[in-house]
């Protein structure tokens, strides 16, 4: 069966980066999901510390539940998020900032990784 990798470098609210998410949810319907990398503005759906009013969908959410019932592999570009502010623990300890603002079921990787995981998806869908 066909893997595809989502590669998201469209921010949250943007009509790109809820394209995105549903995408998601289709694909692994089908079992067709390896693993969603999130570069450029798409890190900020990964910044914890951001709470969307109630009113207004919450990305964040969305994006852990996939982990939580399907195990999906949510990256977040190690550069992009740093730019952004989106840092692990261990960042956060090195920069000298007394928190961490990565949200759980995210972990952070680097270009090399997505290259690998391009290696061995059949199909790459980037939003």
């Amino acid at each position: 069966m066909a893997k595809i990798l989502i590669f998201v470098t469209s921010g949250p609210e943007t009509d790109d980066g809820q394209s995105a998410l549903s995408y998601a949810r289709h694909a692994l319907k089908h079992n067709k999901l390896s693993a969603v990398f999130f570069y450029s503005d798409a890190v900020y759906v990964a910044n914890k510390l951001r709470k969307p009013p109630s009113d207004e969908l919450n990305f964040l959410e969305g994006w852990q539940s996939l982990h939580k019932k399907h195990g999906v592999e949510l990256i977040v570009c190690s550069a992009a998020a740093q730019r952004r502010g989106v840092l692990d623990a261990s960042e956060a300890e090195y920069h000298g900032i007394s928190g961490d603002s990565l949200a759980e079921h995210f972990r952070i990787g680097g270009l090399g990784e997505y290259v690998e995981l391009q290696m061995y998806a059949d199909r790459v869908v980037q939003f």
